[in-house]
């Protein structure tokens, strides 16, 4: 049943219309969050910087205000704080159990970074800097999404293939407008939200978002942009005229952009025609990228049958791989990559720390669930459509351990969980 809420509400606390503070430590956790939201989908190193700013200012506040020695409770306190410490602990136990325990113990930092910056968003994103940090983040990805589609344009105008990626790989591309475009769709599914210029700047957003995941060129994009509309379709139950309308815009646009581009026409057929190659004709298919993929997932299936509980350790796998496949390799080179998370973790980290990936996952979906539930709005719906988009993608990559991606998704889920009042 669909709840019937009408407009957004904010978590209690500072009002949304609240000004910023303008000492120098609430104005650098303001231009800190701005540079760590513009950056999501463009600059890696930009993302890391804005969120240190971002974390450096806030503790100081904390400081400031005498409340720094509630820090580990307000941690504590956070709605995800076990399962991500139950995943935390699986990594160090593999880690300790691997082949190189200094290597996969340094790797960590990185899931340690990211739990901090999560826990960071859900602490310090008060209301009147979650307007902002949506607004410098949409800028971000309608700025990428532009000059993916330029670049993509430029290469048929040139009479070549080029994949829309704008500052990263087109696979990492397309999974970035597909957490862009969850955003937008949400906004435009909640009625009263926002005002009609508003609707119109997102309904030019999505356009510009489809059309950059259409011209990436990347089947598990073009899977995440269809499980988004369908978790929409679901949750939202819209008109039957909105459907048509939308189902229309869709079809149009894409045909349009495959007719211009028949790489675009292939790699769409090819979502099929390549599964149903795979499973006639074993690892040996046309599609030699999907032929990559099965190779590398039956080369972690044997990685997982020899260290089965707690796994080889984290970053291993290219180590190991050697060992594991015969020359000549795919595309000539050693993978530290299995291309499907759930595989790729569990030969790093075993069953166990595979457990606890889906532990995570699995909380994160009933809180996001939960938040939606407690006080429907676009904000509170974003991540609740994008996730289960983001776990399909991950069969084929493993987006979970990278910035732009991982960072985006925690960063929906910290505004959903801040909007409801969950913190």
């Amino acid at each position: 049943m669909k709840t019937a809420v009408p407009h957004d509400r904010p978590a209690p606390g500072p009002s949304p219309e609240a000004p910023y503070e303008k000492t120098g430590a609430g104005l650098a956790q303001t231009a800190g969050l701005a540079v760590f939201a513009a950056a999501l989908p463009l600059s890696v190193t930009l993302i890391q910087g804005g969120m240190l700013l971002f974390i450096a200012a806030g503790l100081w506040r904390k400081r400031r205000d005498s409340a720094f020695i509630t820090l580990p409770g307000d941690i504590r306190r956070n709605p995800l704080f076990i399962p991500w410490a139950v995943y935390l602990a699986a990594g160090l136990a593999a880690s300790l159990s691997g082949v190189s325990p200094l290597n996969s113990i340094a790797a960590l930092n990185s899931d340690l970074l990211t739990f901090l910056a999560f826990a960071a968003l859900c602490l310090f994103l008060e209301p009147q800097r979650r307007g902002l940090v949506l607004k410098f983040y949409l800028a971000g990805l309608c700025a990428a999404a532009a000059l993916g589609v330029g670049q993509a344009l430029y290469g048929l105008l040139n009479a070549q293939d080029v994949r829309a990626h704008a500052t990263s790989h087109p696979v990492r591309f397309g999974e970035i407008m597909v957490i862009g475009l969850a955003l937008v769709l949400s906004r435009l599914a909640m009625p009263g939200a926002d005002t009609p210029r508003v609707k119109k700047f997102l309904c030019a957003a999505a356009l510009l978002l489809f059309s950059a995941i259409i011209l990436s060129q990347t089947r598990s994009a073009y899977l995440g942009a269809v499980m988004v509309f369908a978790a929409l379709f679901i949750l939202r139950r819209p008109p039957l005229r909105a459907v048509a309308v939308s189902a229309a815009l869709v079809i149009a646009l894409t045909a349009g952009l495959s007719t211009l581009d028949p790489a675009v026409k292939y790699k769409l057929a090819s979502i099929v025609r390549g599964e149903n190659n795979a499973l006639s004709a074993g690892l040996k298919v046309p599609d030699f990228s999907v032929s990559t993929r099965l190779e590398l997932w039956r080369t972690g299936f044997e990685m997982i049958k020899d260290r089965p509980v707690f796994g080889a350790g984290p970053s291993n796998v290219k180590r190991l791989f050697p060992g594991y496949f015969k020359k000549p390799y795919p595309e000539g080179k050693i993978w530290g990559s299995l291309h499907n998370l759930y595989i790729h973790q569990a030969a790093e980290r075993g069953l166990a720390g595979l457990g606890a990936l889906l532990l995570l996952f699995a909380a994160m979906f009933a809180q996001a669930l939960r938040n939606f539930r407690a006080r429907p709005s676009g904000l509170t719906l974003w991540v609740l459509v994008l996730l289960p988009a983001w776990y399909v993608m991950n069969l084929t990559e493993v987006s979970f351990q990278h910035v732009h991606t991982s960072y985006a998704v925690l960063l929906a889920m910290a505004v959903s969980i801040t909007a409801s009042g969950a913190e």
